[in-house]
């Protein structure tokens, strides 16, 4: 039980890296770990990944910690939501959406197996031209100290792109409640030809909202990455209400470009103030006219008040 109190504490301010549950304030090794993060963008071992994958979790149970690291060859393998432990784990291994927890948003999506991080099967998006698929939850909510932390695993197949488009802003993720208005987005815009993962909001002019607004990834060292297609990337965030700060992890590393705080945002000059949060979806939105398709597959979705990373 001390454990999980200290999980819960930490969750909520945050721990140094010599706690017992090491969540390193924003920046703190991503430069020496974003070679190693993203320089990986090929395929892994299903089986060795697999063994990789059980070897970590059990290394982290061994200590009562999580394991934090940003070794890909330990993010895939077989489903671990079963020993995960987290409030919310989804793995799709049963084939059909658990109602009880999620609803359909939108176009409807499909679990399928032919691309899955974990296990077997996992969630297949597709969205012909402007709109939105996604599932969204309540259930995790209202969450401790108004704050939790996501993961997912994703991969997109097909994102905005020139010549069919010039301009497109979407969002995968984005969560919502009371007291402000407007979505808290994980979202990614296309600009100058490429794709770049942001963070944001969208209530305008409201003078009860958030703003209407993306910050774009700037990282390692203003020169992002842009977002890949075909290939499995580990997303993780914190939406903290209770300090009104955000979070954004790629493959276990922070892009501390895409920060944010109730002064550190890139909206006005007024307070960036969080909801008070009372759910969550996950998914796509494209917001511009367009014929193109969108097509995606999620994975592994799991909600915590303390932060997950991606080998659980």
């Amino acid at each position: 039980m001390k454990r999980i109190a200290a999980l819960v504490a930490c969750a909520a301010v945050g721990c140094g890296a010599g706690d017992s549950n090491p969540v390193a304030g924003p920046g703190a090794d991503a430069a020496a770990d974003a070679a190693v993060a993203q320089g990986d963008s090929g395929g892994v071992d299903a089986a060795a990944a697999a063994d990789a994958g059980a070897d970590a979790i059990a290394d982290a149970r061994a200590d009562g910690g999580r394991d934090l690291s940003t070794d890909r060859g330990k993010f895939f393998g077989a489903s671990r939501c079963a020993a995960a432990h987290v409030q919310l784990c989804e793995d799709f291994e049963s084939g059909t959406l658990d109602t009880a927890t999620w609803t359909a948003v939108g176009t409807p999506p499909a679990i399928e197996g032919a691309q899955h991080a974990r296990g077997s099967k996992a969630l297949h998006i597709t969205q012909h031209g402007n709109g939105l698929s996604y599932i969204r939850e309540k259930k995790t909510f209202p969450a401790p100290n108004d704050t939790y932390w996501g993961r997912i695993f994703v991969y997109f197949v097909q994102l905005p792109a020139t010549p069919g488009m010039t301009y497109a802003h979407w969002t995968f993720a984005a969560a919502s409640g009371t007291g402000t208005t407007g979505e808290i987005r994980l979202s990614g815009q296309l600009q100058n030809g490429k794709n770049l993962f942001g963070v944001g909001t969208d209530s305008g002019n409201d003078p009860a909202g958030t703003g209407d607004w993306t910050n774009s990834d700037k990282d390692p060292n203003n020169a992002p990455r842009a977002v890949p297609t075909g290939e499995w990337l580990c997303i993780e965030w914190m939406h903290a209400g209770a300090t009104n700060e955000t979070r954004f992890f790629w493959d276990a590393v922070e892009h501390t470009s895409l920060y944010t705080s109730a002064t550190q945002h890139g909206g006005n000059t007024n307070q960036y103030k969080l909801p008070e949060f009372n759910q969550l979806w996950i998914g796509w939105q494209e917001y511009q006219a367009s014929t193109e398709t969108f097509e995606m597959w999620v994975d592994e979705i799991a909600i915590d008040p303390a932060r997950v990373g991606c080998v659980l």
